[in-house]
């Protein structure tokens, strides 16, 4: 009874990049297919991403179906109408605190926010192109803002604060941020690309994940994790693999998250999601 109840896929989360993107970040044609195909069979199509709602719209519009969004980590779930259903954003005080804690990575520091435009990102200015700088330069150039002090665009509650740039330079900033007076107060999580020698430290509000959004939309849909399948690649995905009856480890996945004994499929440039949806559930 329990096998049957894990093949009984109500709803399939797929993070984005390193998974459901291929490494041309692309949506390859066996990944549209197989997501049709689902849809087909009357399952829900999730998609669980790190990137902002705004920075993830141009690929969930490539998707041939209804798609709920769950974006920045989990801090919104966004209908394929545009609603958005849940908020779990960083209180503006926290950050404040998270700030004042790592002043020393000031350089490596960005705050998100939930606004159209120019604001979405904030940085400061001497920050290097090592860390998101050089990442949103490249690729979200009219979403940066740059000021001189981080704290004065704490005018609303951010999304989040997120440290990036080389591994050795970034990682002291947890046990830093785990020592601060925010500590009892955010969730700490990792994306991490060593191939490319960069590191993401994203500074949730406190419960935040990918996982605990999840959980959100299932209850709120009446359905049960037993129901539940989840494909990711990195640490910023193990609570939502975590929580589902189904985790499913890309092929191309971050080193150590094999041992936690998920399912296993091919890379994302061998088409892994499809594979993935062809065995638990097109089968």
């Amino acid at each position: 009874m329990l096998e049957w109840r894990l093949m009984a896929i109500r709803i399939v989360a797929i993070d984005l990049d390193g998974t459901l993107l291929n490494s041309r970040s692309e949506i390859s044609p066996a990944n549209h297919q197989a997501l049709a195909a689902a849809t087909r069979r009357g399952v829900q199509v999730v998609v669980v991403t790190g990137r902002r709602s705004h920075s993830a719209q141009k690929y969930i519009q490539q998707i041939p179906c209804p798609v709920t969004l769950i974006s920045s980590n989990g801090a919104l779930v966004t209908l394929s109408t545009g609603k958005v259903i849940h908020r779990n954003f960083l209180p503006g005080n926290v950050a404040r605190r998270v700030l004042e804690a790592s002043r020393e990575y000031r350089s490596y520091a960005a705050l998100l926010f939930d606004i159209p435009g120019r604001g979405q990102i904030v940085m400061q200015h001497g920050a290097l192109s090592e860390g998101p700088l050089g990442w949103y330069l490249a690729q979200s150039a009219d979403c940066l803002a740059m000021t001189e002090n981080l704290e004065a665009a704490l005018a609303t509650d951010p999304i989040q604060v997120v440290f990036g740039g080389p591994p050795p330079v970034v990682e002291p900033i947890e046990p830093l941020l785990r020592a601060s007076s925010a500590a009892s107060e955010v969730h700490l999580t990792w994306t991490k690309y060593l191939r490319r020698n960069v590191s993401l430290l994203d500074v949730m509000n406190r419960g935040c994940s990918k996982g605990a959004a999840l959980a959100f939309w299932a209850r709120h849909c009446g359905i049960d994790p037993s129901e539940v399948m989840a494909i990711g690649d990195n640490h910023n995905d193990l609570e939502m693999l975590r929580f589902a009856a189904r985790p499913v480890l890309m092929g191309n996945s971050s080193p150590g998250l094999e041992n936690e004994g998920f399912s296993l499929t091919l890379s994302n440039d061998q088409d892994g999601v499809a594979r993935a949806i062809e065995s638990f559930v097109l089968q």
